[in-house]
């Protein structure tokens, strides 16, 4: 079966709609479930729960290793759920499902190989940081000198010093920097929308 790509939204929507079962355990090309997390869903979905969408801590691995500190862990992703009550929403970045009623939390990972390195690390933050942009802008945000001056940094103190990065060493300060620059592209971007740039179109 195919279809017009009508976006990840919808084109997620539509998909929970054909599907055989009511709950849906919502996978990307990139994520692998390990045998741990398969057996974990499985026991929910028997025990007939009250929630009606599960939260799964996602590890990614890069630069070599599993990142389990920095903004990278853990990555809550909201990926079980009953698609009776509860369906995705979103813009053009972070999709994500929003349920009516109780949701939970499971125990095992989800595990993502997202980047090839750090090249496509980067190529990723140029196009999704253009996409945050242009949806903070139509919702309202606006971005001055304090933004740029101010997020970055603290973004680089939470990733490397609250969230661990210095314990990951080179790789930890290496993903505390660029989750730095990438917050402040955003804002740069963001800015450059206000501006009118024809470029920024």
């Amino acid at each position: 079966m195919s279809r017009t790509w009508p976006g990840y939204v919808d084109q997620k929507n539509y998909a929970a709609s054909v599907a055989s079962h009511d709950w849906i355990f919502s996978l990307d090309a990139d994520e692998r479930v390990t045998p741990a997390l398969a057996d974990e869903v499985r026991q929910v979905v028997a025990s007939d729960p009250v929630e009606r969408a599960f939260r799964v801590p996602r590890v990614t691995f890069h630069l070599g290793r599993w990142v389990r500190t920095t903004d990278f862990y853990p990555d809550y992703q909201t990926r079980l759920y009953d698609r009776r009550a509860a369906r995705w929403q979103g813009k053009y970045v972070h999709e994500s499902v929003v349920a009516d009623g109780p949701s939970g939390q499971l125990k095992h990972e989800l595990q993502h190989y997202s980047y090839r390195d750090l090249a496509d690390h980067l190529d990723r933050i140029n196009k999704y940081s253009t996409l945050a942009a242009q949806q903070m802008y139509e919702g309202g945000r606006r971005a001055g000198v304090s933004d740029l001056v101010l997020h970055p940094p603290a973004a680089f103190l939470r990733n490397y010093v609250l969230r661990g990065g210095f314990a990951d060493g080179t790789a930890g300060l290496a993903l505390s920097l660029v989750n730095a620059y990438s917050v402040f592209l955003k804002f740069a971007k963001l800015w450059e929308l206000q501006q009118g740039t024809p470029n920024s179109r």
